[in-house]
């Protein structure tokens, strides 16, 4: 007979286990939610761990947004796992500042429920720097936020993505450069602004202006000879054309030769002339480029700076020959890059098996192409890292991850909870773990597969 949800609920009740318990509370009958959480809440301190842990379940904080304690329905407010019906009972409470705070910087706090806060606590200084800061905030409260706004609060509420046309209108007209670049960034911005931030004496908001999303090429273009480099280096990143213009190639500084490195439409002129640049960051993001033709590579394969030639390793257009060439790399860090290619000859994995070096047999380890008589000499090595490698691969065969469930290091255990090939049986064999994280990861594991099967 398999292993069931109904057979780990016993076993949290059996055993009173709190990490069994508040794994299996979301799936739980009301009634068996009960005896569960006689489990989960008998002392205060198991109730501050629980509205502390980002991993507590939503249901669990759920219950402790009612708790007497304040300081605990404070941690539930800030715990990031807490859901948007648990906030709003949270502010029903009418709490303190304090947990007001908490309930408007949460991600998942309605929008509703920011406006009645706001009603509440619209004197607080950190209240209202939340609301301004928080993405869910209406425009009907940025609005009136922005009557009493000091500078701080102003610039959040202009990076606010609910800020319309009139508030950033209004700011802009304020002068200060600072709240103009948060303007020219927006979204929102009116192109008769943005026409104003290309030509604004503040290299601050005509970079910020660079990176708005609704600007044109043209207007991109017009920047790439700025004379401040980080405007040139913004323009350089978001531009689309092919061709962006040839007065910026060579450019002096090399914060901009490496955004103009990075780009994925370089024309070949650009990237020879990139892959000779003095700066080695250039090179080694010209070698990660997959624009860079194969002539080009095979070069910067033999560039003296490793990164350089690591680069080359983690390029998808590298042929199979660079591959075998950089395999044999002196640096370990190279053919670390080599052995995490998916596209691996046997004999080349071969080779690079033989080495005594971590970060070349944990890059083993985690490559899903890897054959399986390599995998069964790794899960024997002393080394942990090297054996959560091989847990994090996803197509590691269940028998030998089976070998793998007395790990001597716990969060080599943790991780094997979650890994797909285990089935129920081999779960179930890690909730006598000594460690509780690991029972809690493997409980949590058997309730998700529970779920499932009942969907």
């Amino acid at each position: 007979m398999g292993y069931s949800f109904q057979s780990l609920l016993g076993q949290a009740l059996d055993d009173k286990d709190p990490h069994i318990a508040a794994a299996c509370h979301p799936c739980a009958e009301p009634r068996d939610r009960q005896a569960l959480e006689q489990i989960l809440f008998t002392t205060i301190r198991s109730r501050r761990q629980l509205s502390r842990a980002t991993q507590t379940p939503a249901t669990v904080l759920h219950c402790l947004a009612a708790d007497d304690n304040e300081l605990i329905r404070g941690a539930v407010a800030r715990n990031p796992s807490t859901a948007a019906a648990s906030l709003v009972t949270l502010a029903l409470n009418k709490g303190s500042v304090e947990l007001a705070v908490g309930i408007v910087s949460h991600r998942h706090t309605p929008a509703f429920t920011l406006t009645d806060l706001y009603s509440q606590h619209s004197e607080s200084a950190p209240a209202r720097q939340a609301l301004c800061r928080n993405p869910r905030t209406p425009s009907s409260v940025l609005c009136a936020l922005v009557k009493r706004a000091n500078a701080t609060e102003c610039k959040l509420i202009a990076g606010n993505p609910n800020a319309g046309e009139g508030l950033l209108r209004r700011f802009w007209e304020k002068g200060d450069s600072y709240l103009q670049a948060e303007v020219a960034a927006h979204s929102h911005c009116p192109s008769d602004l943005l026409n104003l931030a290309r030509h604004s004496p503040q290299a601050l908001v005509r970079r910020k202006m660079a990176g708005n999303p609704n600007v044109s090429d043209v207007q991109l273009i017009s920047l790439l000879d700025d004379v401040a480099p980080p405007v040139r280096a913004a323009a350089v990143r978001h531009v689309t054309s092919l061709h962006i213009g040839q007065a910026c190639l060579g450019d002096p500084s090399r914060l901009v030769r490496r955004d103009q490195a990075r780009h994925g439409r370089l024309p070949l002129k650009w990237i020879n002339t990139l892959s000779v640049d003095t700066d080695a960051w250039v090179r080694q993001l010209i070698a990660r480029n997959e624009t860079t033709p194969q002539q080009t590579l095979n070069s910067l394969a033999n560039d003296p700076v490793m990164d350089v030639r690591r680069g080359v390793s983690r390029n998808l257009m590298c042929q199979p020959s660079l591959l075998a060439m950089l395999g044999g790399d002196p640096h370990p860090w190279v053919r670390a890059g080599v052995a995490l290619r998916t596209d691996l000859a046997e004999s080349l994995m071969e080779k690079l098996s033989q080495t005594d070096d971590v970060n070349v047999l944990s890059a083993l380890g985690r490559n899903p192409m890897i054959s399986c008589r390599f995998l069964e000499r790794l899960i024997e090595h002393e080394n942990k890292d090297i054996r959560r490698a091989v847990i994090l691969n996803v197509r590691t065969p269940r028998r030998l991850l089976k070998e793998l469930l007395v790990d001597p290091y716990p969060i080599n255990r943790i991780l094997l909870a979650g890994h797909p090939s285990l089935n129920q049986s081999d779960l179930s064999r890690l909730l006598s773990d000594p460690v509780s994280d690991v029972r809690f990861a493997s409980a949590t594991s058997l309730v998700a597969r529970f779920c499932e099967e009942l969907l």
